[in-house]
């Protein structure tokens, strides 16, 4: 740790005093009048200021003091309770014996006593915890005590203090201590003008970036190291990115790390080093580096880590063109966005990508009380079991809507409205900054909605957060302020929960006939999103539907959820094609899967075998796809919904006819296509309720599997066919 000598070696001694003296000249005479004495360097923290870590005893009639933001019992009463077995009237009927005129030595809780501290290591205390207060972060004085307690008789500063003692000090202490140091560094630094940018590795504390975007406050650790960079220029680009822009230390931290990687890149070209000879094909290299980004173990990173990488590279480029800081290097070394994306690549053709099974969803849902119950946290008036209801409501929002966990988290209190008769829920698409977006919802979340809201009604308002439909919980030293971050339900709330459940089924067996456990590491918020679009998907939801419902920009994301495995593909063929039948209902199954491929196509209501149509892939039929009436038609049980929208349609046609007084003929023609593909339905619906169960569920799933592959097949973005591209 860097020594206030050391900091201020340079100067000169009228400088040193000066120096010394930047903190003490800060000190905000009226801080805490009621609480901090500055002529007896003595604190006594009050139970009446909530931004102060002390509550009174639960125990109604004692009148001692706790170190802790929320009531608690007293050491003495704890003891008692438990000697007299927890006695539930214990808090209502309790009389404490108490000893006159004796106080605890070291002057009892929410107190703390600097006068044994040297001047200037006793201001910057002050001063540190002066602007925590202006931070809006709470006081707690047992950990003052701590850190007061550790010091060494006769240090002069924080910044002296020895490294072995912050690894002394309980957490909350540890802490606190560093957010102190760092304080006073920040003022010595603004004293002697120095720039802690300047080096190649900055420290956190020193740069007073806010922590990250959710996070409203400086950043106190760790450090940003732009070494990783090899290539001065681009280095120098990085930095300039941190001082001009001043993004949250978060930020800073992903876009130095994609600029590591494209530095890594350009170290093995040619030109990487002369920034004036760079070309697209040094870019080229950089976007196929973040393409091929691999975890510890070797394994593909995720599309959306990569994606978001290449994001990171671009606001970088994009400043840098901006800002001037790229004059030298060529016009050619930019993103071409036709050329330049990261693209689903095709990995293991069983993927199923992260969508959370429905049969664990069941399962997650008769557990759901234990959600929120891995606290005892109250605040505000709310006791543990209000925020335990609230993380239910959140889940079971995720569950039925699929939105982000984020925009789910920061819903509004009036986000429910009715639309056209139906409850339409009003959320934020922070990802694409697109505000206000509506999603058609069921009446039974709608419920769930509506209860919450009586509820949230009912609890005390807490100031900062009254728009939010979920509140922060806030912390133990931090007042509650705006809404629920996700990281927070994430992290804390829901990652408890699943790690408390009992075991999780699978819907398969093991290596020994026993059912399979299903992994519980693969359960995430964001899952329960990719389940509501395979849901939707599996029930053979138009993709243009879907995207519309996932909120997606372009359809080629959710055509992801269509995609099923070769694998299972051919599985659902090989039990389906068994149960082809004729235009009469007949059987007329295929002998083999091969047959099954070979011998016919894939047509809007069923299977051709008609030898010119399958040869011209389903774009040769000879009588117009009236296929009902054709002796090559072979539908079988995964046609059964597109045949009866066709069957909606026709009858559609007919009413249309009849009011154009059209010709008896035209009537006629749609009546018997109406008659023989009802027949055809009929036929294939009777052959399946004619099956056990353990026959007929496996034929339904396949027929699924069948529509979802035929679906991502056969769909071509209307784009396409007009010769626009672009997308929504």
């Amino acid at each position: 740790m860097t020594s206030l000598t050391s900091t201020i070696a340079h100067l000169a001694p009228a400088e040193t005093r000066d120096c010394a003296a930047a903190v003490t000249d800060r000190l905000d005479p009226a801080w805490r009048p009621d609480e901090w004495d500055p002529a007896l360097r003595l604190f006594r923290g009050s139970i009446d200021n909530p931004a102060t870590a002390v509550s009174p005893c639960l125990v109604a009639a004692c009148p001692r003091h706790v170190d802790s933001a929320n009531p608690r019992r007293c050491k003495q009463c704890l003891a008692e309770r438990n000697r007299r077995g927890r006695p539930i009237d214990f808090d209502d009927t309790h009389v404490p014996k108490l000893l006159e005129h004796r106080r605890a030595p070291d002057g009892g809780p929410g107190v703390f006593n600097l006068a044994t501290l040297e001047h200037t290591t006793a201001d910057e205390i002050i001063f540190g915890l002066q602007q925590r207060d202006n931070a809006g972060i709470g006081l707690i004085p047992s950990s003052v005590k701590r850190i007061v307690s550790s010091i060494p008789p006769g240090c002069e500063s924080l910044l002296d203090i020895p490294p072995d003692i912050h690894a002394g000090l309980p957490q909350p202490a540890k802490s606190l201590l560093r957010a102190l140091v760092s304080h006073a560094k920040r003022a010595y630094l603004d004293h002697t003008h120095d720039d802690p940018t300047i080096p190649d590795v900055w420290e956190s504390a020193l740069i007073g970036l806010q922590a990250a975007p959710n996070r409203h406050y400086a950043s106190i650790d760790g450090t940003i190291d732009f070494r990783t960079i090899t290539q001065k220029w681009l280095r120098e680009i990085a930095k300039e990115y941190g001082r001009a822009v001043r993004p949250p230390t978060s930020v800073l931290h992903r876009t130095v790390n994609a600029a590591a990687i494209a530095s890594n890149a350009l170290s093995q070209r040619p030109n990487g080093d002369q920034p004036q000879r760079l070309s697209m094909g040094d870019m080229s290299a950089i976007v196929a580096q973040i393409t091929m980004m691999t975890n510890q173990t070797g394994s593909r990173l995720s599309l959306s880590h990569r994606r978001a990488v290449l994001g990171w590279w671009r606001r970088l480029i994009d400043f840098a063109r901006q800002a001037g800081l790229m004059d030298e290097v060529p016009g050619t070394f930019a993103l071409d966005p036709r050329h330049h994306r990261i693209d689903l690549v095709a990995t293991a053709e069983d993927e199923i990508g992260r969508a959370i099974p429905e049969h664990v969803i069941a399962q997650m849902d008769a557990h759901l009380p234990m959600l929120g119950t891995y606290t005892a946290y109250d605040s505000g008036g709310w006791r543990p079991a209000d925020f335990a209801t609230m993380y239910q409501a959140v889940y079971a929002i995720l569950r039925d809507t699929g939105r982000r966990p984020n925009e789910v988290t920061s819903l509004h209190r009036a986000c429910l409205q009715s639309v056209d008769g139906r409850p339409t829920l009003i959320y934020d698409n922070h990802k694409r900054r697109r505000l206000g977006r509506r999603l058609p919802i069921g009446e039974a979340t709608a419920a769930i909605i509506r209860t919450w809201q009586q509820h949230r009604d009912s609890l005390p308002a807490i100031p900062g957060c009254e728009e939010w439909l979920f509140p922060t919980p806030g912390s133990r030293n931090r007042p509650r302020r705006g809404h629920l971050q996700s990281a927070h339900f994430t992290n804390r709330a829901f990652r408890s929960w699943i790690e408390q459940m009992p075991r999780l089924d699978d819907d398969h067996l093991d290596t020994i006939g026993q059912m399979a456990e299903f992994e519980k590491s693969r359960i995430t918020p964001y899952g329960l999103r990719h389940a509501y679009a395979q849901r939707h998907a599996d029930a053979g939801t138009p993709v243009d539907v879907l995207r519309e419902l996932m909120d997606h920009r372009s359809v080629d994301t959710t055509m992801g959820y269509y995609k099923i495995g070769l694998n299972r593909k051919r599985a659902a063929a090989e039990l389906i094609s068994r149960l082809a039948v004729n235009r009469d209902g007949a059987p007329a199954g295929f002998s083999s899967v091969l047959a099954y491929e070979r011998e016919s196509v894939a047509v809007p209501f069923g299977n051709c075998t008609e030898p010119s149509n399958v040869t011209a892939g389903g774009g040769h039929c000879p009588i117009r796809f009236q296929c009902a009436g054709c002796g090559f038609y072979r539908p079988d049980p995964s046609y059964i919904p597109a045949i009866e929208q066709h069957i909606s349609q026709l009858r559609t046609d007919r009413e249309t006819a009849i009011a154009a007084d059209a010709a008896t003929w035209v009537v006629d023609n749609l009546n018997s296509q109406i008659d023989a593909f009802s027949a055809t339905v009929t036929t294939m619906k009777q052959l399946l309720d004619a099956m056990p169960d353990d026959q007929r569920v496996p034929v339904e799933a396949a027929a699924r599997e069948l529509r979802k592959a035929r679906q991502s097949a056969a769909f071509i973005p209307l784009s396409s066919l007009s010769g626009k591209g672009g997308t929504q």
